[in-house]
């Protein structure tokens, strides 16, 4: 089902089925902005499916949980109001530019989240200059921390972010809990934490 705009009921969006075989690259990019999750579905993880995983197949010589990596692709081209796909050129087909960005999104995020292991934590800070994370032990009360992993929307996310950030759990003990592998556990807790501290940063300045 996808949403449309009706004339006939003032222009508000009902739903109306759709063929997805008959979309063009301009229907895909245009629908996917718009969030629809019927969409997002099927062209992460039916059309593009087939693609995604030879590319991680490529990358890793070793086996990986399929459906983990496609999500955390789909969240990098949906950051920021889907500025990356905003940058699509039509000149070129959309499964050949999925392609692309994908393999090196996919090798990217092994060398720098699995290989070096390089887990950042809350109190971290970028240095533009050394473009290195720093330790800083001035940084967030544990209230504030408290505080800000309560805005994290994904259940899941929040319950993680609680037992290894809070209680301080071993990732192979929590790991097991969500069905996760160790290795992904690793890429969710990167990302929970540069979540948590752009919530840290804008609250203490407020």
């Amino acid at each position: 089902m996808l949403l449309t705009k009706n004339p006939k009921m003032g222009g508000i969006f009902t739903k109306a089925k759709v063929n997805f075989n008959e979309f063009s690259d301009k229907d895909w990019v245009e629908s996917l902005i718009m969030n629809n999750p019927d969409v997002i579905v099927s062209f992460f993880y039916q059309k593009q499916k087939n693609q995604l995983t030879h590319n991680l197949r490529k990358v890793f010589p070793y086996k990986v949980e399929i459906s983990d990596y496609i999500h955390e692709f789909y969240l990098y081209l949906q950051a920021d109001n889907w500025k990356r796909l905003k940058t699509f050129q039509a000149e070129y087909s959309l499964t050949t530019w999925i392609s692309v960005v994908s393999y090196r999104f996919f090798k990217n995020y092994k060398l720098s989240v699995i290989d070096s292991r390089g887990i950042i934590t809350i109190t971290d800070k970028w240095d533009t200059q050394t473009e290195e994370w720093i330790q800083q032990s001035d940084l967030g009360l544990r209230k504030d921390i408290m505080k800000a992993i309560n805005q994290i929307k994904n259940e899941r996310d929040r319950k993680i972010a609680t037992l290894l950030l809070i209680e301080d759990r071993e990732m192979a003990e929590v790991a097991p809990q969500f069905g996760l592998t160790v290795d992904y556990l690793y890429t969710v807790k990167n990302r929970i934490i540069k979540a948590l501290r752009i919530f840290l940063s804008e609250y203490n300045h407020e």
